[in-house]
């Protein structure tokens, strides 16, 4: 037996988790450093037995339970009337308020409408005030743990200006790093609507190459193919050239090669 070995069987013993092992003991008996460390411990723990047990303060009792009354009477009130449908997650709670602001601003638009027409100006507001509202919804999303959260970021996504230029890196950052093969699979999807843009395009011919899903690397390929971008041309061809490629995908950027 190992002096470290002894030492987690005597920690084990004095603790309660286990009865004396003949082994430690035996290694005790021939062992002096270990039979030092052993009866320093033991002094320890016996000191620790005669500390008095902290007693209570009078009235704590009584505070515990009001407060305990207090909480559960604040979490019935929530979960009634208009707070039970409150969002609890941050990120909808602004999305919602947002949203909210928006109808707002529109129901008063309307309203003073009947006796002056809005100004282009107003309407500008409008849809500034719209368009921050689906961006920050949008990124926030992106950035959370849950796949399924970043997955609707995605979706939302789908409502920014193809001219966005903070959701379109959001984009191209969850294609190239994202953790979880859906949520890449979904933003290739959502950067067709950025095709116009070069960024766009670049971004997604650095993130084929750092692949290493086939189904990503089909997906970005058919992209590119379908955008008609010649410039991916060089980056198919360093694909081909990658070792133990999936011939599913050197298939298919064969022919996106072929039709560009």
């Amino acid at each position: 037996m190992t002096c470290q070995e002894a030492r987690l069987l005597l920690t084990e013993e004095l603790a309660g988790n286990r009865g004396g092992s003949s082994e430690s003991h035996e290694h005790l008996a021939v062992c002096p450093a270990c039979a030092a460390e052993a009866e320093q411990v033991r002094t320890i723990w016996l000191r620790l037995a005669d500390v008095p047990e902290p007693e209570p303060r009078p009235g704590m009792s009584t505070r515990f339970y009001a407060a305990l009354d207090a909480y559960q009477q604040g979490m019935r009130e929530q979960r009634s009337g208009f707070w039970r449908w409150w969002p609890s997650r941050p990120v909808w709670q602004v999305a919602v308020s947002m949203g909210c602001l928006a109808a707002g601003l529109v129901t008063g638009t309307l309203m003073t409408g009947r006796s002056a027409p809005a100004s282009s100006k107003e309407i500008a507001e409008l849809h500034k005030e719209m368009t921050g509202m689906r961006q920050m919804v949008t990124l926030s999303l992106l950035q959370q743990q849950s796949a399924s959260e970043r997955l609707r970021g995605v979706t939302w996504s789908y409502r920014a200006e193809p001219s966005d230029m903070e959701v379109l890196g959001a984009l191209l950052r969850t294609v190239s790093s994202d953790s979880n093969v859906d949520v890449r699979l979904a933003a290739v999807e959502a950067l067709r609507n950025f095709g116009d843009s070069p960024v766009a395009r670049r971004g997604l011919q650095n993130a084929l190459l750092k692949q290493e899903s086939p189904l990503v690397q089909i997906a970005i390929t058919d992209a590119l193919t379908e955008l008609r971008d010649k410039s991916a041309a060089p980056t198919l061809k360093r694909l081909l050239e990658v070792p133990n490629l999936d011939p599913n995908v050197r298939r298919r950027a064969n022919e996106a090669l072929a039709a560009l």
